[in-house]
C-alpha cells in the first residue's frame, strides 16, 4: 500500500504566463486532465483527476491503473477522492479516500476525516497489518501534528490571486503541509522558470517548479528511503491555470531517482471531455 504522496500521488499524490483573473461569481469550473506515467520511456500506468471547483468548494476524483509491460507483472488500479471547501486562496479540506487493488488481491484503502481546521477521524484498512509506530524507532505522529494540514490529494489544486497568477514565483513558491494517514510531511515548491506546453486541450505555458520532500512526523528514524526523498533536489512539478481563471493544477511531474526517471506528462488537459 501506498504510504505516501510519491507512492499514490503519481496515481494518488500529482499551471501559466498570461492575464488571469479570479470568476467573477460562483460558477462552476470543471477540469479533466489525463496523464501519462513513465519510468525512463516505458509507459506504466494511466491516470486521470477530475477537478470540480468555484468560489466556496472544490472536489477531484482521480483513476489510475498500470499500462504497458508493468501490467503483466504487477497489475493494479487506484482511486483517489477529495473534497473540501474553497476559501479565497486556502483550502479546508472536509474528506479523502484512497482506495488500491493490486494483482486481484483484497483493495487497501486510506479515510481521512477533517473538522474543525484539523484531523478528525482516520481509518486505515490493509491486506497486511502494518507495523506500530512508535519512538524511539519513529518519529511520532502527534496532535499537534494533525491541525492546520491536507489530505495528499487537495494540493493537486492551487488557488492565487488573480494578480499573482502572473508571477511564477507566487505560484510556486508555497509550502503544503500534509497528513496521509499515517506520516505527516510538507511539500516544498520553489519556482524555477516558465516553459511552453502544448498537448490536447491546452497550448500555453507553465510555472516550472522544484518539489522538495520535508519528512515531519510518523516515519522511521534515519530510514534510507526517507533520506532519499529528502535529499533529492531533481524532483519537478510543473503547474497550469485551469479553465483561464487563476487556480491552478499540474500538467507536467518529473522525479529523478537512482534507479531512473519517472514522470507524468499530459495526454489531455482542459474542459472534461465525454
Amino acid at each position: 500500500m501506498a504510504r505516501s504522496v510519491f507512492k499514490y500521488g503519481v496515481l494518488g499524490s500529482i499551471l501559466t504566463l498570461g492575464v488571469l483573473a479570479s470568476p467573477a461569481n460562483a460558477e462552476e469550473i470543471k477540469h479533466e486532465t489525463r496523464f501519462a506515467v513513465k519510468f525512463g520511456g516505458l509507459d506504466i500506468a494511466k491516470v486521470k483527476f477530475d477537478i470540480n471547483f468555484d468560489d466556496n468548494s472544490y472536489s477531484l476524483k482521480g483513476a489510475g491503473h498500470t499500462a504497458g509491460l508493468v501490467n503483466w507483472f504487477t497489475s493494479g488500479t487506484g482511486e483517489v477522492f477529495s473534497e473540501g471547501e474553497l476559501q479565497k486562496t486556502d483550502l479546508k479540506p472536509k474528506a479523502h479516500k484512497v482506495s488500491v487493488v493490486q494483482k486481484k488481491k483484497k483493495p487497501e484503502s486510506v479515510r481521512l476525516a477533517f473538522a474543525n481546521d484539523k484531523v478528525s477521524d482516520v481509518e486505515l484498512k490493509y491486506n497486511k497489518k502494518p507495523k506500530v509506530r512508535k519512538a524511539p524507532n519513529y518519529v511520532p505522529v502527534e496532535a499537534q501534528h494533525l491541525a492546520a494540514v491536507l489530505d495528499p490529494a487537495s494540493p493537486i489544486i492551487i488557488p492565487v490571486t488573480g494578480k499573482d497568477a502572473r508571477d511564477g514565483r507566487k505560484v510556486c513558491n508555497q509550502r503544503f503541509p500534509i497528513f496521509d494517514g499515517e506520516t505527516r510531511y510538507d511539500i516544498k515548491l520553489r519556482y524555477l522558470n516558465t516553459k511552453p506546453v502544448k498537448t490536447a486541450g491546452y497550448n500555453g505555458h507553465a510555472y516550472v517548479c522544484r518539489l522538495r520532500y520535508i519528512p515531519i512526523a510518523g516515519h522511521k528514524k534515519n530510514h534510507r528511503n526517507i533520506k532519499e526523498m529528502a535529499a533529492n533536489k531533481n524532483m519537478e512539478i510543473w503547474l497550469a491555470p485551469m479553465g483561464g481563471v487563476s487556480v491552478f493544477t499540474p500538467i507536467k511531474i518529473s522525479v529523478s531517482t537512482k534507479y531512473g526517471r519517472f514522470s507524468a506528462v499530459p495526454e489531455y488537459f482542459g474542459s472534461p471531455t465525454q
